[in-house]
């Protein structure tokens, strides 16, 4: 059976030149499924309500299928208050039962509720699930994107067989389908550098990483020699674009638990990602993904990202908000970058769990420009193995905790990174020998 990861990218070069339609949404949110504290109808209708067009309720461990699952009210997981909340706002829709004095309602299912808030073109759910186990003391978490069976999760002896291990599994069943799919990895740094870069660096078939999860950053004060999400990021994408292989790209999302209470953490409506598809449809949007076509975002919105391949050369243009001010920060890092590495201990303390961290070159992640504005732009120079673009608002975050920017943020994919690899087929080559 031909690979469907060829179609996507045959497809998506057909598609990019139609690709003109900005799509908003989070994919990565919880539900009475699993451990979110809002009935899935009130779960997605907030993000419907509140201007997002796509969602997926990545519950744990399971596709919501059962057509047969129940919640007790007055439970440690649905108290009376809720459940009557529940009922004074879905009065045609509710199924409850009681037997005796207990009482019971029922939580509708993924088919049920696309039937219920899918509209062309306006709002759709894409099926998926969060697929997670401690592995060695680290929580290895990811999410399957456009699956419509429940994935169970495949167990190695490390975070990286155990990512290996699933994101196989994953593509195999989209292949056999030809449905395209994807996996995220998790809140890296969430409770405390759980997932370091030499995992993504040695799994470049692993094309999409949570660089800003505004529930699951680091539970601990960090250690000075820790890096951040950011740096993170350009670590894993300057080895593996030297190297020859494709980069991983950049997500947000809320990880929402919290429907309820706005002081609290795991609130909706903080982290998101902005695609530019050719249509609202699970395919259209994962193709888009998978060549990059989308921005990250904790408050920036992006009028424009545009990458000229014959010059190198990346523009980026802001949406502006009244009473703020915006600077563009682009950042590369040279080809030849300086590949060594220094281990470090970073001892328990209390409750924070002891890691050996590796410290990483300096030159790894430079701003090469700087812009005031809404609008800016960077010409690639020829030892550059990349560029990208963070957007930072004078506007401060809302209620922020300590994993999110301070002030309202966007990033862009990483660019010309395939002209750099064009121009150094040899040195691609020779790495990936090694």
């Amino acid at each position: 059976m031909r690979s469907v990861m060829f179609g996507i990218w045959a497809l998506a070069l057909c598609l990019s030149a139609h690709a003109d339609e900005w799509y908003r949404g989070n994919l990565h949110m919880h539900s009475l499924w699993s451990d979110g504290n809002a009935f899935p109808e009130d779960a997605v209708g907030w993000y419907r309500d509140h201007g997002y067009q796509f969602v997926t309720l990545s519950d744990h461990q399971m596709l919501q299928l059962d057509t047969n699952a129940w919640v007790e009210v007055g439970s440690k997981k649905l108290n009376r208050a809720q459940a009557d909340r529940y009922l004074a706002g879905h009065p045609a829709s509710v199924e409850h039962r009681k037997e005796g004095a207990r009482e019971f309602l029922r939580l509708k299912t993924i088919w049920e509720l696309k039937k219920m808030f899918d509209q062309p073109e306006t709002f759709l759910m894409v099926p998926g699930q969060e697929l997670n186990q401690e592995i060695c003391g680290l929580q290895v978490h990811m999410n399957a994107i456009n699956v419509s069976d429940t994935m169970p999760f495949r167990y190695g002896d490390t975070a990286s067989e155990t990512f290996q291990r699933n994101d196989t599994a994953i593509r195999a069943w989209g292949e056999e389908r030809e449905v395209p799919t994807l996996v995220i990895v998790n809140h890296p740094a969430w409770p405390y550098f759980d997932i370091l870069p030499e995992v993504l660096i040695g799994l470049p078939q692993v094309r999409f990483v949570e660089l800003c999860n505004t529930d699951g950053g680091n539970s601990y004060s960090a250690h000075r020699s820790w890096y951040s999400l950011e740096k993170f990021w350009d670590i894993v994408n300057a080895f593996r674009i030297e190297d020859g292989y494709d980069p991983v790209f950049g997500m947000a999302s809320d990880d929402t638990h919290n429907y309820t209470d706005p002081k609290g953490g795991a609130r909706p409506g903080e982290g998101w990602i902005c695609v530019r598809a050719a249509r609202l449809e699970p395919s259209a949007l994962v193709q888009a993904m998978y060549r990059g076509d989308f921005y990250a975002s904790t408050g920036v919105a992006l009028e424009g990202v545009a990458f000229d391949a014959s010059t190198g050369t990346l523009k980026v243009k802001a949406s502006r908000e009244a009473g703020a001010t915006y600077l563009i920060r682009f950042t590369t890092t040279k080809s030849g970058f300086d590949r060594a590495t220094e281990s470090f201990d970073d001892p328990a303390k209390e409750k924070k769990p002891a890691r050996t961290g590796i410290r990483y070159s300096d030159m790894i992640g430079k701003t090469a420009k700087s812009v005031e504005g809404t609008e800016g732009s960077y010409t690639l120079e020829p030892d550059d193995l990349y560029v990208r673009a963070t957007v930072t608002s004078s506007k401060k975050a809302v209620n922020r905790v300590s994993n999110e920017p301070e002030f309202d943020t966007a990033w862009t994919q990483p660019y010309g990174w395939r002209a750099w690899q064009a121009r150094n087929p040899v040195k691609a080559r020779l790495e990936l020998k090694k």
